[in-house]
């Protein structure tokens, strides 16, 4: 072979071993793009850290992820950076408050979801205010490597820190001042004592109170707000509403709901949610009691009758006037009465004029009797109706069923002694 030919073949040589290279360089670039790998990179965050004392809330934990591709074509990314079946577990051990429900699975997180675990909290009255941190476990699992036929799987486990805070804020209670019971078919005073349980005092507050049964009624509303200029912590004071309850209401306890808008010494407005307090209400009760010791009134008479008034209500009342009603056969000439005030508990006498008529049947009629009057407030109410028993007799004080039977045995009497004249061989001593 000449020169020109072992020339020719070793160019030839050179080309295809420079070919294969390349074609194997091509090749390899292939196989590493098919081969898509990640990792997730899952974050906790508090985005609400704050919690109030006595109170069982909510803790949202934020779950994020700021997952990394590490090879592979972006159209595979979510798949090699998704956090799949996260379980986020929170460990407040150490500060002052219970995780009631420590553990949730909140599923998938990925780069464009992120996921969200609320857990419930116990913060106690007694908390002490300030900044505390919690941990928070993520746990996960993921796709790490992507091959033409195969998936690598993988789980793992992160641990944040978060940070809460316990809120020196105002707070506030709600309790019955007294004993006080509301009345079916009554408007009452229902005083409240607001304490403010928090650190830091308020200043304009105001206390929104309602109720969900309409039987129950804060005037001419469902609600009624009162207010107070100041309130320092741990300091109490009362306010008074004014409550009308439904005639139907079935007596048992109920419970207004209630809340408070404040604002504290920076002139920061605040607000206090989720504030109850029970109201009693007692059955329905008459504005009076009513007694008649006297009642009975001859046949064509008149005479004075007195009837003794007891105020009923758990207040002052006054102006009371008394009226008599009647009808035939029984009249009044004089059937006005008037008692300047009661005290709870407190009796007078009123007198009325009452008569029958000469054809009055002996037996008991009603009289009717009702108040009007002004209650603490200085409100003109009536009251309901009561009904007297009034005896109408005969002269000598017997109703005409006592007179019967009196009546009767005389009509024997007489009978027998007929029959005796005619047959006097029967009676015993013939």
């Amino acid at each position: 072979m000449d020169y020109h030919n072992r020339s020719q073949v070793g160019r030839i040589a050179a080309i295809t071993i420079l070919s294969t290279l390349l074609i194997i360089g091509s090749t390899a670039g292939v196989g590493t793009a098919l081969v898509p790998s990640g990792d997730p990179d899952v974050n906790a965050y508090v985005p609400e850290p704050t919690l109030e004392p006595g109170t069982t809330t909510t803790l949202s934990v934020q779950v994020a992820n700021n997952a990394q591709i590490n090879t592979g074509a972006p159209a595979n990314r979510e798949r090699v950076t998704t956090a799949r079946n996260v379980v986020v577990e929170l460990d407040a051990g150490g500060t002052p408050v219970t995780v009631e429900t420590p553990e949730h699975s909140i599923g998938s997180v990925s780069e464009a979801r992120p996921g969200s675990a609320r857990f419930k909290i116990d913060v106690p009255e007694n908390a002490e205010p300030g900044r505390y941190k919690a941990t928070v476990d993520m746990e996960f699992s993921y796709t790490s490597t992507m091959g033409e036929f195969t998936e690598q799987e993988a789980t793992e486990t992160r641990t944040e820190t978060v940070t809460f805070e316990i809120s020196d804020d105002p707070q506030f209670e709600l309790t019955r001042a007294d004993d006080t019971q509301l009345r079916a078919d009554e408007t009452s005073l229902f005083p409240v004592t607001v304490e403010n349980t928090g650190g830091k005092a308020a200043e304009d507050v105001a206390v929104s109170l309602s109720s969900q049964s309409p039987e129950i009624r804060f005037g001419s509303g469902a609600g009624a707000v009162s207010r107070i200029d100041s309130l320092k912590p741990g300091e109490t004071t009362e306010v008074t509403y004014e409550v009308t309850v439904g005639s139907g209401a079935p007596a048992r306890l109920y419970n207004l709901n209630a809340h408070a808008t404040y604002t504290d010494k920076q002139g920061i407005d605040g607000r206090d949610e989720d504030l109850s307090v029970g109201a009693r209400v007692a059955p329905q009760r008459n504005d009076f009691n009513v007694a008649v010791e006297d009642s009975t009134v001859a046949v064509g008479s008149a005479r004075l009758v007195a009837v003794t008034v007891t105020n009923n209500r758990d207040q002052r009342l006054t102006d009371i006037q008394a009226s008599l009603g009647t009808s035939a056969p029984l009249d009044s000439d004089d059937d006005d009465g008037y008692i300047e005030s009661l005290d709870p508990g407190e009796s007078a006498t009123v007198t009325f004029g009452l008569s029958a008529t000469t054809d009055a049947n002996p037996k008991t009629y009603a009289a009717a009797l009702d108040f009007s009057y002004e209650d603490e407030r200085g409100i003109s109410r009536m009251s309901e109706t009561y009904q007297l028993p009034v005896d109408v007799t005969t002269d000598d004080g017997v109703q005409l069923l006592s007179i019967i039977p009196f009546a009767g045995g005389g009509l024997l009497l007489a009978g027998t002694a007929v029959y005796a004249r005619q047959r006097p061989e029967i009676l015993p001593w013939s």
